[in-house]
């Protein structure tokens, strides 16, 4: 390992952090001016699904961060096997810590914490601690949070926690503090147990030299919360920390328990585990397609005579939407009249394109959307601008393949450019579904995107 690091161009440091002394190896990719945020993500990867965990952690903070931040991984002592990966990410700065911590996992964590601290540019104003088991949800998440540190305020978090004081603190997993007030007051992010967990204490001596802190309202400190979630979000039924800004938009979760999760040790069936965590942030947060087979899902009682395959699928994905919607919603189908959904006790409109007024909808379901890039930009929003705060807009997009590769290039990028178009139009959560038809190979495929403004 050691070999490996010196030919990749990680420079060894000996730290001094509570009377000991610490071998890292650290490689900046990126160097930003102090006033940038910087951005630690504490990991240990004992397995490749732990670094399953981290990896998604990375993409989320890229993809709805923007820019102004230094992105800093700091990993404690894995296994070499399942670190390795880190290198080939563009942007971001890592810290090998290759002493095994002693003192349990919440030490490391401060160890960890603690390393970055010595790392990071000293003129740093803010910091930001992550666990490895979160995302970050939505564009503008950091500005929001930024946004609360104010006058008195130096630290903000996503969640409070009084397992051991009882005024409260920011748990660690997810907080912001002022590295310059950090610095002042002496604070420190290593466990002084059993009074303090890691990071405990630093938010404890902010408050008690009369700083303050915010927290964000989330559904483990007050469960209740779930109700600003609309039940036709997939994300509804994720049990996980869920935290949202004052638009109630969910800005950041946490999975809890991550690595226990990811090595199968965690039995708690009412949360959700770390496979069911991976594949709603694949599918749903980053939009990443799901394919679905055909053979899997079939619409019962239906005169097919008139109908493609791809219209039959279409028409699958619509249908399985649908289901969701309370009885007597408002829907506008933008397409061809269509029998098999005057079945369906809603208030269904029939319309060729979008219809002049000011009339709202509950689902908006647009049936073979086509155009420009530049012209389906504008409907979408046009679209956006017509549902109701929780209303859904699906979309169909037959997309015919003859497998040439240049034409899938041209799918994914369409799909890509769609959903990522809809996410800052607005909308809270983003599926994009493909159609297999056979055997693995795609022959007839399109996307389908729910969101739930």
């Amino acid at each position: 390992m050691i070999e490996w690091l010196n030919r990749n161009n990680y420079i060894k440091y000996a730290l001094e952090i509570d009377n000991l002394t610490y071998d890292v190896f650290i490689r900046k990719k990126i160097r930003l001016p102090g006033e940038s945020v910087k951005i630690v993500v504490v990991s240990f990867q004992p397995n490749k699904e732990a670094s399953e965990l981290l990896g998604l952690c990375i993409r989320s903070i890229k993809k709805f961060t923007g820019v102004g931040y230094e992105l800093w991984i700091v990993d404690n002592n894995s296994p070499e096997e399942f670190i390795k990966w880190l290198d080939d990410i563009e942007g971001i700065n890592i810290t090998f810590i290759r002493t095994e911590p002693d003192g349990g996992a919440s030490y490391a964590n401060g160890l960890a914490l603690e390393a970055a601290v010595r790392s990071i540019d000293p003129d740093t104003k803010y910091l930001v601690s992550f666990h490895e088991d979160v995302v970050v949800c939505r564009n503008g998440w950091l500005d929001y949070m930024l946004s609360k540190m104010k006058g008195k305020t130096k630290a903000a978090g996503f969640r409070l926690t009084k397992a051991r004081v009882p005024e409260g603190v920011l748990h660690v997993c997810g907080y912001i503090i002022d590295f310059q007030v950090f610095k002042e007051l002496n604070l420190s992010f290593l466990p002084k147990l059993p009074e303090f967990d890691v990071g405990d204490k630093a938010i404890y001596e902010l408050r008690k030299h009369g700083y303050e802190i915010f927290h964000t309202p989330n559904t483990f400190d007050n469960p209740d919360l779930i109700e600003l979630i609309p039940e036709t979000m997939d994300v509804y039924n994720l049990n996980v920390t869920r935290s949202f800004n004052d638009k109630d938009e969910i800005i950041y979760m946490h999975l809890g328990r991550g690595i226990p999760k990811a090595k199968g040790e965690y039995r708690n069936k009412e949360k959700s585990s770390a496979e069911q965590w991976s594949t709603y942030i694949r599918s749903n947060l980053f939009s990443e397609p799901a394919v679905q087979q055909a053979g899997k899902t079939g619409i019962g009682k239906y005169d097919f005579s008139n109908i493609s395959t791809a219209g039959f699928y279409n028409l699958n994905f619509i249908k399985d939407n649908l289901d969701l919607l309370s009885r007597g919603a408002n829907i506008l189908y933008i397409g061809k009249e269509n029998k098999y959904f005057n079945k369906y006790r809603f208030k269904i409109k029939y319309s060729e394109d979008l219809p002049e007024g000011d009339e709202f909808f509950d689902c908006i379901i647009y049936s073979e959307i086509t155009g420009s890039l530049k012209d389906i930009g504008n409907l979408l929003e046009r679209l956006y601008n017509r549902l109701e705060r929780e209303g859904i807009l699906l979309i169909t997009n037959p997309f015919l393949s003859d497998k040439n590769v240049k034409q899938f290039k041209v799918l994914k990028k369409s799909y890509e450019w769609a959903s990522g178009r809809l996410w800052d139009i607005g909308f809270r959560e983003v599926k994009v579904i493909t159609k297999d038809l056979a055997n693995n190979r795609i022959d007839i495929t399109g996307y389908g995107i729910k969101a739930v403004k």
